[in-house]
């Protein structure tokens, strides 16, 4: 008897140890649940403007160097192709991760099976479920808006990977991204201790020779007086005529 209570009290001991060890980790992860405001403040590979350039025939790729956009030959073709009235955002639809580098109002909900990020958007939340089991999308997971999400944490930082999105422009100059594309997401907080940091980087192999980084930027804790936008977004006339010929109305 004495070998077996042996044998029991090591179990116990071992099992309490774990317990005890999964406690401190969950304590010593940031809470950063909560509402935030775009700071405005971001980093991407050309700066702010060069997203906003779409001329074939000047847009040099940040002044002459085209590694931070390491386009494939024929991702390249398929920016210059784009139809600009096929833009979702056009019909008031923004697809991650498009609507993730917009300077949207975030909500960031942590929780130990899911977690929910949130960006407000004509008057509602666009909501995205990560799935925190870490585990990929299911083989059998339609491509979507949001795209298929799983996170866990690594130390103090929140990472999240996305696939399975509808691919298509992800900036205002229609740099696009295809359905092959996974992006990753990290979200820690700032040294204040309360504002947020965010990156987020695309591994898209239809489209570019390599990973690289889409956008940085700081998120402001929202104070409890702040205010989402009540603005409705209006589809374009010229949408919506497209749409309908699509459709054959």
């Amino acid at each position: 008897m004495s070998v077996l209570r042996s044998i029991l009290t090591s179990v116990a001991l071992v099992a309490m140890g774990t317990a005890c060890s999964q406690r401190d980790a969950a304590v010593d992860r940031p809470n950063f649940s909560g509402l935030y405001r775009p700071a405005g403040l971001e980093v991407q590979p050309c700066g702010r403007n060069e997203w906003m350039r779409r001329s074939f025939e000047t847009d040099t790729f940040c002044g002459g160097d085209a590694s931070a956009f390491p386009y494939k030959p024929e991702g390249l073709e398929r920016w210059k192709a784009y139809n600009v009235m096929d833009d979702p955002v056009l019909g008031c639809v923004e697809d991650f991760p498009r609507n993730a580098m917009r300077g949207r109002p975030m909500r960031v909900t942590l929780g130990d099976e899911t977690t929910e990020i949130a960006y407000w958007f004509n008057n509602a939340w666009f909501m995205r479920t990560v799935h925190m089991n870490g585990a990929p999308a299911p083989a059998d997971t339609p491509v979507s808006v949001t795209g298929y999400s799983t996170g866990r944490w690594v130390g103090d930082t929140l990472v999240v990977e996305t696939t399975h999105t509808r691919g298509g422009p992800m900036f205002n100059d229609h740099k696009q991204n295809s359905t092959a594309a996974k992006f990753t997401e990290r979200f820690w907080l700032a040294p204040d201790g309360q504002n947020l940091l965010m990156d987020i980087a695309l591994d898209d192999p239809e489209n570019y020779t390599k990973p690289f980084l889409l956008n940085r930027q700081e998120w402001i804790a929202a104070g409890p007086d702040y205010q989402v936008s009540q603005d409705a977004c209006e589809p374009s006339s010229i949408w919506e005529r497209r749409m309908r010929a699509k459709a054959g109305q």
